[in-house]
C-alpha cells in the first residue's frame, strides 16, 4: 500500500504506524492510522517537555463529488496549498469548538480525482454537535409521549 503521509520526524521517540483493513463499503475506505508522540522546540509544551494532546491521524478515501462531507463536527478552514505531486489543492481545517486541538486536511486523490482524501489528526475532546442537538435519548424522555390514565 502506498505511503500516503509522509511526516518529517520533529520528534525523538515516535510509534510506528498500523494500517487498517478496508471497510466494507466501497465509496468509504479507511486508508491508514498512524500515532504519534513529538517533542520539539516549536511544539506546546507541557510539564515534561513534551508536546501536550498526543493523538493519532486516520485518513480516509471517499468517493464523493463534494469536497467536504458532514462528517457531525463544526470546522474553520484556515488554509490551502497546492501540492507537487497532485494537481488537486489541499485544503486545512480546524476544529472549530474551543479547545479542540483537532484538526483535518482534504484533497482529491491525485489518481483518481473521483475520490476525496480526508485525513484527521487528534483526539476531539468535546461531544459532536450533532450528537449534542439529535440524541436518541432525549427523544426516548420526551414529555409529549407520556401516558394520561
Amino acid at each position: 500500500m502506498e505511503t500516503l503521509h509522509r511526516h518529517k520526524a520533529l520528534s525523538h521517540r515516535k510509534k510506528q504506524p498500523s494500517v487498517m483493513p478496508l471497510m466494507d463499503s466501497p465509496l468509504v475506505q479507511p486508508l491508514r492510522t498512524i500515532t504519534t508522540t513529538t517533542t520539539c522546540k516549536k511544539c506546546k509544551k507541557g510539564i515534561n517537555g513534551s508536546k501536550t494532546g498526543v493523538g493519532g491521524r486516520i485518513a480516509f478515501r471517499t468517493k464523493s463529488e463534494l469536497e467536504i462531507m458532514d462528517d457531525g463536527y463544526k470546522w474553520r478552514k484556515y488554509g490551502k496549498k497546492s501540492v507537487k505531486s497532485s494537481p488537486n489543492l489541499r485544503n486545512y481545517y480546524k476544529c472549530s469548538s474551543g479547545g479542540c486541538i483537532v484538526k483535518k486536511r482534504v484533497e482529491r486523490d491525485r489518481e483518481d480525482s473521483s475520490y476525496v482524501i480526508t485525513t484527521y489528526e487528534g483526539v476531539h475532546n468535546h461531544e459532536s454537535p450533532f450528537s449534542t442537538y439529535y440524541s436518541p435519548i432525549s427523544f426516548l424522555h420526551s414529555d409529549d409521549f407520556t401516558s394520561t390514565k
